[in-house]
């Protein structure tokens, strides 16, 4: 019954849209991702010698990490659907929609 509510208020090509979407990203993430993004501070040179001169510099330099922001982007994107999820099984767990 809870696929059943989903499909009645999502069209096929929201939900196909999404589905390739998802994938798209999550494989990309998952193939290319860790491997470009791996060491983003390994070849970065501070111009000090402070201790923890380094992150700080990186951290002003690039304030967001490429692979964090694609994940995000991930979340953000299957979010809705999920949301969506969660009011379909409230809406069919209320008395008298079976």
């Amino acid at each position: 019954s809870l696929l059943d509510a989903v499909q009645e208020h999502s069209p096929m090509v929201g939900r196909f849209w999404l589905v390739v979407m998802l994938l798209f990203r999550i494989l990309v993430l998952a193939t290319v991702g860790s491997d470009v993004f791996e060491d983003e501070q390994e070849e970065f040179v501070c111009n000090t010698q402070q201790p923890g001169c380094k992150p700080v510099c990186y951290d002003a330099a690039f304030p967001i990490s490429h692979y964090r922001f694609l994940v995000f982007h991930v979340v953000v994107l299957s979010a809705p659907a999920a949301l969506f999820v969660i009011f379909a099984v409230h809406q069919a767990a209320k008395p008298g929609r079976g």
